[in-house]
């Protein structure tokens, strides 16, 4: 949490409580096309691991396509690429917007602001075509607070056989991050992909991320960016059009990119929903620009929340904080409002009813939050086929397992903020997925884990004894049970425990946290 001088509070606002980049270059645009669960500790705090390959980020479930996703497509004035996160990781186009890095990657379960490494891609200026040039000219620039870097510590081809490389650059007195950028040649354009570390632990651990996005790579022909700029969804064949016979999502782009008036942008928006009813991007595009559009700045003097930056007054030491909330600013239209009629529209996008309760969750609506998602898992319930996600594509698994994936997503947002209240927000989120998925072993697992948060062992053995016997090789469940029978001073049991876990997962994360728990109990 960053300490702020109420007197310089304005210098800060655009920030984030996020790092500055290490090099800048003019605008480019970007579109997101194993077992998990609650690992309970025994200092009498849940937490939380995720494990699985989700379809989004846990922390901010997607509004559509244009949040957070496994993959996207980054947009330059003179090259346009497509990357693949790698896994466990998740790209975003909306959180370093405000900081000129629209396309920004960081491993699930985090976000841009506090994600101890996080990497982002652009394409340089137009007046670099030259890759060699365009670094030549960014070490000297950097030189003086970066130092010199150690280049070409690896190299290699992406996706489509370009060619790349990558420099380090290590901390120095003057700079703190660890960083690395990998750098590639494209037909007249030079992308760098920045990958920054807060420590060199995390910088150990997850620098060779780069390489993976590196090699996914793909040029986009010019094209094929017209193709995908078309505004054409899983349900269209052919560009949804205005009058003037330009697709609705190119004009959208271009009056924003024109920084046209409210009033044009709010007619377009309109009419693309009024002419082409059956086109839930319509609807989607509309409710992410209102919503976007109602995020303001929330001062307070109230103690500073996680993720808030805190102002603290020189002279009379007293704090308050800095928030970014939607629905602080007044918009014309209700981001909400759209994308409640969009799921009665179309009740089969998961996606669109996902959004609807991100929107409440982020403008602390709780109880409408909960109400969109029972209303979601009943529609599932009585529909279980025929249901889609991102731009009309099958949700890729059952919706009796793609559901409670979704629904623990929404519960580890209150998890993270370990507080009371909102502990028991994430308990009646796990409550739901228990009670209409009672086969699928998470919603007891987050259970677990909220009755290990207040003390009450008892019930946290009930339902993580649940959540295994639906899922005996879950290894973080016996992980869980294990620390349990501790707490409960039931020791053979949790040795047991501990010792199956090891069998199942001998060389893995969960394996060696049962070994050092072994090697507690024999203390014991």
């Amino acid at each position: 949490m960053n300490d702020v001088d109420y007197r310089e509070t304005m210098k800060f606002f655009t920030f984030f409580n996020r790092r500055l980049p290490l090099t800048a270059a003019l605008m480019t645009t970007c579109k997101g096309t194993k077992d998990q669960g609650v690992i309970i500790t025994t200092d009498m705090k849940s937490k939380i691991c995720i494990l699985a390959s989700l379809a989004l980020g846990a922390i901010c479930p997607s509004i559509l396509a244009q949040e957070t996703s496994p993959a996207g497509n980054v947009y330059g004035p003179k090259a346009s690429f497509n990357i693949t996160a790698p896994e466990g990781w998740v790209v975003d186009n909306e959180s370093g917007k405000e900081q000129g890095m629209p396309c920004v990657l960081y491993p699930k379960g985090s976000s841009w602001s506090d994600a101890k490494t996080v990497m982002y891609a652009k394409v340089a200026s137009p007046q670099w075509e030259g890759v060699n040039a365009f670094v030549a000219t960014a070490i000297k620039e950097m030189k003086a607070k970066h130092g010199t870097p150690k280049e070409k510590i690896a190299s290699g081809k992406t996706k489509d056989g370009h060619d790349y490389f990558i420099n380090e650059y290590p901390a120095t007195k003057t700079y703190s991050q660890w960083e690395r950028v990998g750098y590639v040649q494209l037909p007249h354009a030079v992308v760098y992909i920045v990958l920054t570390s807060r420590d060199k632990a995390s910088y150990s651990k997850d620098a060779s991320a780069l390489q993976e996005v590196l090699k996914s790579l793909t040029y986009l022909e010019p094209e094929t960016v017209q193709q995908k700029d078309s505004g054409s969804s899983g349900k269209h064949d052919t560009p949804q059009t205005d009058s003037n016979g330009q697709s609705y999502a190119v004009r959208f782009k271009q009056l924003q990119s024109e920084k046209a008036s409210e009033a044009q942008i709010d007619s377009l928006l309109d009419e693309w929903r009024a002419q082409k009813p059956d086109d839930p991007d319509a609807w989607i595009t509309s409710a992410n620009y209102y919503f976007n559009q109602s995020i303001g700045v929330m001062l307070s003097t109230e103690k500073p929340k996680k993720g808030d930056i805190r102002l603290t007054h020189k002279e009379t030491g007293q704090t308050g904080s800095i928030s970014f909330k939607p629905g602080v600013a007044r918009t014309s239209r209700s981001a909400a409002d759209i994308l409640q009629e969009a799921t009665t529209k179309f009740p089969d996008r998961l996606d669109i009813w996902c959004g609807l309760a991100f929107m409440y969750q982020e403008s602390g609506d709780f109880d409408n939050e909960l109400s969109t998602l029972k209303k979601m898992v009943a529609y599932t319930r009585e529909h279980p086929t025929q249901l889609k996600w991102l731009k009309g594509e099958p949700l890729g698994k059952p919706a009796d397992k793609f559901v409670p994936e979704k629904l623990h997503e929404y519960g580890l947002y209150y998890e993270k903020k370990e507080n009371p209240e909102d502990d028991k927000r994430w308990y009646q989120i796990a409550t739901v997925a228990t009670e209409q998925y009672p086969n699928d072993p998470q919603g007891f697992n987050d259970a677990a884990g909220y009755w290990a948060d207040i003390g009450e062992w008892q019930k946290a053995r009930e339902m993580a004894e649940k959540a295994h016997q639906i899922d005996p090789k879950s290894v973080g469940a016996l992980l869980n049970l294990g620390n349990i029978s501790v707490e409960m001073k039931d020791f053979a049991s949790a040795r047991k425990y501990f010792e199956d876990a090891v069998k199942l997962d001998p060389n893995g994360e969960y394996g060696r946290d049962a070994k050092e728990a072994l090697q507690k109990l024999k203390k014991k």
